[in-house]
Order: C-alpha cells, then structure tokens, then sequence
C-alpha cells in the first residue's frame, strides 16, 4: 500500500525528473563551462542594477545574472538549472490542471520542457528564456487565479508584467491570456476580457516605446535578449524548436478544449479505464525515454570541448588542452589559434607545429587580421603572451566596446595597467570587479601590489611582461604581424615568443628567405639543435634553389632522420607523379604532419581556402 501510495504521488515523479536532470548537467552539460562560455558577471552595484531598469524584461534579466554567476561552480550551477526546469515542469503540470483534467497531464506537461531542453543542451542558448519563459507560466497562473474577481487590477497589472518579462515573454503570456480566455473561462463577460488583452498587449509596448524607454517598436514588441548576444562569441539565433517551445503551451491549451469537450466522454465509454498509479507510471517511463533521446540528440559533444579548449587555454594547461584538441574532428580557427599558443608554451611549436593542420595558415596563428570586438579577448591574449603590452590593452578595450563588464577583458586591463605602472587606471577597474563576489579575492591581490612595491617585484607574471616591453612603442599591424613580431624583436631581442612566432610565420607563409635570414638567432637564444620543422624547410629550400646557387648549410646539423625522411617522401612523389590524388593519399598516411605535406597540399596558396570578411564575424569557408 504505501508502495501504491508513492507512485500515486506526482512530487516523486519530479523528484526523480530534478535527480536524472541534475546528473546529466553536472557529469555531461558541465555547467562550468556554460559559464565560461559567456562569462556571466553580477555587480553588487546601483549603477549596474539602473541599467537593466532602462528598458522591458531588464529586471529579470538582472535577477538571472545574479543566478548565473554561480555557474562558475560546476555543482551549483547543475542545481539551479535542474531546479529552473523542475519549476517549469510543476508549472505546466499545474496549468494543465486548471484547465482540464486529463490523464496525460505529465507527459503534456514534459512537451514543452523537453523542447526547451533540446534549447538548453547547447551552450549558446541564453539562460534568460528559460527564465522569462518560467516567469510567463507563473504570471499565467497568477491571472487564472484570480481574473474572475480582480480582472481590472490585472488589467492595470499586465503594464507591471510587460515591464518585467520585456517584448517576446509578454507576447507569450498574453497569448496566453487570451486563449484561457476564450476556451476554458467561464465567465459571462470572458470575450470582453479576451479583447480588453488584445489591445493592451499592443498598447502597453506602443507606450513603452513612444514615450518611456529608449528602444524602437520592434525591440518592444519582440525583444527577446540583449543584441550583443546574437554576434560572436555566442551566435544566438532563434530556431525552429525556440518557436516551438513557445507554440508548444497554446497548441496544448487548444488540444486540451477539443478532447474535453469532444472526445473525452466518447473514450471513457469504449476503452478500459487505468488507476491513476498507472497511468503515472506510464507516463513517467514514457518521459524517461523521451528525455534520454532528447538530451542525446540535442547534445554536441563537439561543441562542449572546443569551449573546453578555449578555458583550458584561460587557465594555462596548455598540455591538457594539446591532449583534447586531437578529439577535435572538425577543423576550428579558434582550436587552431589556442593549439598554436600551447606549442609554443610546451616548447614545441616549431617541432609539431604542423600536427594540427594549418588550414587557414597564418590566420591560424594570428587571429586579428579581420578586427572587431568579436575576437578582441583571444586577439588580446595572444598579444599579452607575446609582451606586447600596449597592444594587448587596446585590443582589451576594444573588446570592451561590446562586452562592457566581461571579467576576463576587467582582468586584462587591471594587469596591462599595473605593468605600465598606471596604477590609478588599474584601481578604477579593480574596483569595478571588487563589487562581483567570485572575484574579490583575486582583486584583493592585485589592490595589495598598488600599494606594496615588494609584492609587484615579487610577481613572476608582472615582472616578466615588463622585462618583454617594448622600449619604444608602435601601432599594431594586423594585415602583416610579421612587422609587430620584427618590431618586438628589435625592441628587446630576448623575446624567444616573438621569435618562435616569426619563424612560424613564415614556414606557414612559405618565405624562405626570410627564413634563412633568421637562422644564425637559433644560437642566440640557445638551441641546441635547429627544430624538426626548420629542418624541413631547410632541406626543401636546397632541393628547390637552382644547381648554380650554392647554399651552406654546413653549420646547421640536419638530423639523417630528417633526411631520410624527406628522400622517402620524394620517392612516394616520383612514383606517382601522375596520379597526384595518389600520392596525396600515401603521403597523408605516413607525412601529414611534416611542413613538406603543409607545403604541397594544406598551404592555403594552393588551396585557396581563407577567411571571408564580414560585417560581424568571420567563417571558414
């Protein structure tokens, strides 16, 4: 009995839904890295707290970041996300048992939330629309509830809920409104009502735009996340199934008022009546299944570990980061971009340089030669590693421009300002982050060194971007990096980063000459052997010069490895000098991450694949 009694009550088919739910975010979603994806940030501020007051739907969206900051923990952020679908699950369960008592009510209640779901399983999907989307099921039970004796105080009411749900979530539960309305009130004057929400639902934002908030009609009306959303990094669009999600609710309402109307008393004669203990339990497997097809379908785990390349790459670990970049299967820019940054940082960049394919060439190296504030914190980060100070703190606040409170750009300008020895402009931006809970303790730090010269010299990080400055400064060139790296070199020619970037550079440009200009500073900076890929362009550049053009390289020790290799990878070529697709593939087997195969079938000359300019981003195509 008390069996039967458990499995009567719906609460521990949710509890079940929040357990399954809270696993599956936290050992495969990995809230942690849906956080570092967008970087969320809560200032404990008045006048960050305003600016979400400046329009509809920015007080909620404020209330979400303050959730969201706790992403940054892995375990917490798989709460409240369960907890956030949990609560939209009982919300449409309790809907659908206002407005019909129908034996499916769980499942019907689940189809919205599965659709949302498959939303959510990518990390590009704003929190704030399940937020506002749970908010707008609440406000739709709150009018239910009362709209028969106090329809004038909701009517004055729905201006309050426009304003907290903002264009898209007010349209939505008007929507609503108007179909409870319509279908399921009882009340004598309901088509009254019904039309008194359709105007409203146009009035309130006409006036919201004409004559309150500084937004157009179009951001009244449909406004569904903040603009900068919908551009890079995070590329929010909306899909077929974000519609759905919404049209789910009203096609449920209407299915719901032609079966009980209809077709419920029919049934009820010709089939055999289950317990309500089994239709439960029936429900409840059907979920399950579909839930686990939902969240398998939904899911890219390809998607999941490029983020994870680019936090790695925030923490420094670069050897996890090259160890999870060959579980990449399709080519990415930015994979590329931070692969390159972890060679060099592993000491190995003019060794296997070549063992993640340089599709995009010297694009894949430097990731600023299309500028916007879209790449403006990985353009900025490979500037900071470089010692390019100056050019690391532009690029920061160039970022900036789009992402005003992003507390990796704050951070990057906290550190490039101490190390110019701007100590006030650096108090300015540590005060700022001081207001952000997660970050105090690492703004303590940074406040202690403005007043404590012991601890700055101390600080390996600090002292050693002061020691790679440049002595003199110069503009960025993002169409020829080559220049900046020349020009670091110049102005401090202990810069080993700036060096191995060059010659990277233009193995990946295919400059040779350039190249042996710079062979003699291998010894400079203590070499013991020339790298694996130098040899490589080095015994190409000898097989390429002319018979009449003699060229030593006598004093550079080439390893026989290297030159057997590259007799074997000639007599693949001589065999199948006809049948280039051939050879292309046997090479690839046994060659592909040699600078020669880069040469003759990746460089970007010969497969004319490069970035396409656009007004917003940039794609491979």
């Amino acid at each position: 009995m008390k069996l039967k009694g458990i499995i009567r009550n719906p609460n521990c088919y949710f509890l079940f839904f929040f357990l399954s739910l809270y696993f599956y975010f936290l050992l495969v979603f990995d809230s942690a890295i849906y956080y570092h994806y967008y970087q969320p940030i809560f200032l404990f501020d008045r006048t960050f707290l305003k600016e979400f007051l400046l329009y509809p739907g920015g007080l909620i969206e404020w209330i979400a970041l303050f959730f969201f900051q706790f992403f940054y923990l892995n375990w917490l952020g798989s709460l409240i996300i369960s907890a956030l679908f949990l609560t939209i699950f009982i919300a449409a369960y309790k809907l659908i048992g206002k407005i019909g008592n129908v034996k499916p009510a769980l499942i019907l209640a689940f189809l919205p939330v599965s659709l949302l779901l498959v939303l959510q399983n990518h990390y590009n999907f704003p929190l704030i629309i399940a937020v506002k989307y749970l908010f707008s099921l609440i406000f739709l039970l709150l009018y239910i509830k009362i709209a028969n004796k106090y329809m004038i105080l909701l009517i004055h009411l729905s201006g309050v809920i426009y304003y907290i749900l903002g264009g898209w979530g007010y349209l939505f539960y008007i929507a609503l409104c108007i179909l409870y309305e319509l279908l399921f009130s009882e009340d004598s004057k309901k088509f009254i009502y019904a039309g008194f929400n359709m105007v409203i639902c146009f009035l309130y934002p006409y006036i919201a735009a004409r004559y309150l908030f500084a937004i157009t009609l179009t951001e009244a009306y449909i406004y569904i996340v903040p603009y900068e959303l919908y551009y890079e990094p995070i590329l929010f669009k909306p899909t077929l199934c974000f519609y759905l999600s919404y049209l789910s609710l009203p096609v449920l309402m209407v299915t719901i008022f032609v079966y009980s109307k209809y077709i419920k008393t029919e049934l009820k004669h010709r089939t055999k009546q289950l317990s309500r203990w089994q239709h439960l339990l029936i429900q409840s497997i059907i979920i399950i299944l579909v839930g686990i097809f939902v969240l398998e379908f939904s899911y890219k785990q390809e998607e999941k570990r490029k983020i994870q390349i680019d936090y790695l790459a925030e923490q420094g670990q670069w050897k996890e980061l090259l160890a999870l970049s060959f579980e990449i299967d399709k080519y990415d820019r930015q994979v590329n971009f931070n692969v390159n940054r972890a060679l060099y940082h592993t000491g190995q960049l003019l060794d296997d340089l070549f063992n993640y394919p340089q599709l995009l060439g010297t694009d894949g190296l430097f990731i600023d030669r299309i500028l916007g504030s879209q790449i403006a914190i990985p353009a900025s980060d490979i500037y900071f590693d470089l010692g390019h100070i100056n050019a690391s703190q532009v690029l920061a606040y160039e970022g900036q421009t789009k992402f005003k409170y992003n507390p990796r750009i704050l951070k990057r300008l906290v550190l490039t300002n101490i190390i110019n020895g701007k100590y006030i402009v650096a108090k300015k931006f540590l005060d700022l982050l001081k207001k952000s809970i997660l970050h105090r303790k690492w703004v303590k730090y940074y406040e202690n060194c403005l007043f404590n010269k012991s601890l700055i010299e101390s600080d390996n990080l600090i002292q050693s971007k002061r020691e790679l400055r440049p002595k003199f400064d110069f503009l960025i060139n993002c169409k020829n990096p080559n220049y900046d790296l020349i020009w670091l070199l110049k102005a401090n020619g202990n810069n080993k980063m700036a060096f191995e970037y060059l010659m990277a550079y233009y193995l990946l440009e295919c400059k040779m000459g350039d190249l042996i200009q710079h062979l003699r500073k291998f010894r400079d900076f203590g070499y013991r052997k020339i790298p694996r890929h130098i040899e490589e362009a080095l015994l190409l550049i000898e097989a390429m010069s002319p018979p009449d053009i003699d060229i030593n390289f006598n004093e550079y020790s080439i390893s026989p490895h290297t030159v057997e290799e590259f007799r074997r990878f000639n007599k693949i070529l001589l065999q199948n000098f006809k049948n280039d697709v051939k050879a292309k593939a046997l090479l690839e087997k046994e060659f592909k991450n040699t600078y020669w195969y880069y040469v003759r079938y990746i460089n970007p000359k010969q497969t004319n694949i490069m970035l396409k300019e656009r007004k917003i981003d940039e794609s491979l195509l």
